[in-house]
């Protein structure tokens, strides 16, 4: 194979990448937010039945809509019978290694 051929293979496998990293940003984000939404207080359950996750142009995003979800988020003061304050922000962090895992996971599988 010439140098023509290798880096047409590379252009091939630099595109299937990069079509890939959307789905796989969501799919990382969705285990974000699944985790997060266990880990949110409950009270009448509308906080976790809000939270979504959606497609960026970065890559993926996971929502908690409104004021009353920064609330709980942030006021550290309030106690909460189930859940916790930093529910998503405790998620990023804990979940770190995970989502790097399920991105290389996906980015690998456009790769074969």
């Amino acid at each position: 194979m010439g140098s023509a051929g290798f880096e047409a293979m590379i252009d091939d496998v630099v595109a299937r990448v990069e079509e890939a990293v959307p789905a796989a940003a969501f799919k990382a984000m969705e285990h974000v937010r699944e985790v997060a939404v266990s880990r949110a207080p409950i009270e009448t359950g509308n906080l976790r039945g809000s939270a979504s996750t959606e497609l960026t142009p970065e890559g993926a995003k996971v929502t908690f809509p409104g004021p009353y979800a920064r609330r709980q988020e942030f006021e550290l003061s309030y106690r909460h019978e189930q859940g916790q304050a930093l529910y998503l922000t405790s998620t990023v962090i804990s979940e770190e290694q995970k989502v790097l895992e399920i991105v290389d996971e996906e980015l690998r599988k456009a790769m074969e």
